[in-house]
């Protein structure tokens, strides 16, 4: 009784964040008209960059995912498992409270029967080196760049530790793979607000910018919006003294941020409709595992 109230809670909360958030934002922007002006002074050109630059984030999440099918013994190839991160990406933003990690395991399981036990260790793991180079990025703080330094070398160690202190079924390689993609992914966030920042402020350094992002990157964890809407922001704010970013940076690159998010995401679903994806991912009660292949 107590988990379904819990249960029906979640979408109530989801909408009040982000009543909340959008009243903020309204009331900030309002107040503030000149942090309006240096939104629309953003050339065209960053845009444009950042859409690159998060058309390489969703080919790292494309490595994450193949990393930790291959620690489920499953190799979709190339393109099912593209457009099964595009797919489920979409979902994940638009959907009810990050639904895209639940739309995946339903997925592979009813087409590829895939081992959720082991799909469930396996995306643990993943969160488990997103939390790990996300909190060694807040070391900035203390550490400064040797911060970079260090994330590199828990990605090659912790996998070894991994394999012969916990995951002895797993392979080396794939826990190697995914440490490695994982890292890859949070070190391309870094680059994205960085760019985000820069365009908003010339004095936004790239130190600053590892602290804000490994902040930014703990809202996943506590998110019930698309894309922790609110939450993100909530935490940027809340950690302003370690990162020393203003309110308006934050919310205007929050802005900035979910503008090509979206652009991209609906880039995404007009190549899912052109590939007929669309009908690939309907999962149908009468439909059997398959083998997966590789391409």
């Amino acid at each position: 009784m107590q988990f379904s109230r819990i249960k029906l809670l979640k979408p109530i909360i989801a909408s009040v964040v982000l009543i909340g958030t959008a009243l903020v934002f309204i009331y900030y922007f309002s107040q503030n008209p000149e942090t309006l002006q240096r939104l629309r002074d953003v050339p065209m050109s960053t845009l444009l960059l950042l859409l690159f630059l998060y058309g390489l984030f969703m080919a790292s999440l494309v490595w994450i995912q193949r990393a930790t099918l291959g620690l489920c013994n499953l190799d979709l190839g190339k393109k099912e498992s593209t457009l099964l991160v595009m797919y489920s990406s979409i979902i994940n933003f638009f959907g009810p409270l990050q639904s895209g990690p639940g739309f995946r395991a339903a997925y592979l399981k009813k087409r590829h029967d895939v081992n959720l036990k082991k799909y469930t260790a396996a995306t643990l793991m993943y969160y488990g080196f997103y939390a790990l180079f996300s909190g060694v990025l807040l070391l900035s703080f203390f550490i400064g760049w040797a911060s970079l330094p260090l994330a590199v070398a828990f990605a090659f160690v912790t996998p070894f530790l991994l394999k012969h202190l916990k995951y002895r079924t797993f392979a080396s390689v794939h826990i190697a793979s995914l440490s490695f993609a994982t890292l890859t992914q949070v070190m391309l966030m870094t680059i994205i607000y960085f760019v985000q920042l820069r365009s908003l402020s010339e004095e936004a350094a790239y130190l600053q910018t590892l602290i804000y992002t490994g902040a930014a990157n703990f809202a996943l964890f506590v998110s019930l919006t698309p894309g922790a809407i609110g939450f993100r922001e909530s935490f940027l704010l809340f950690s302003q003294y370690a990162h020393g970013f203003e309110s308006g940076i934050i919310l205007t690159a929050s802005l900035i941020d979910r503008s090509v998010y979206v652009t991209l995401l609906l880039i995404l679903t007009l190549i899912i409709f052109g590939f007929h994806a669309e009908d690939t991912f309907k999962i149908q009660n009468d439909q059997k595992p398959k083998k997966s292949s590789k391409q």
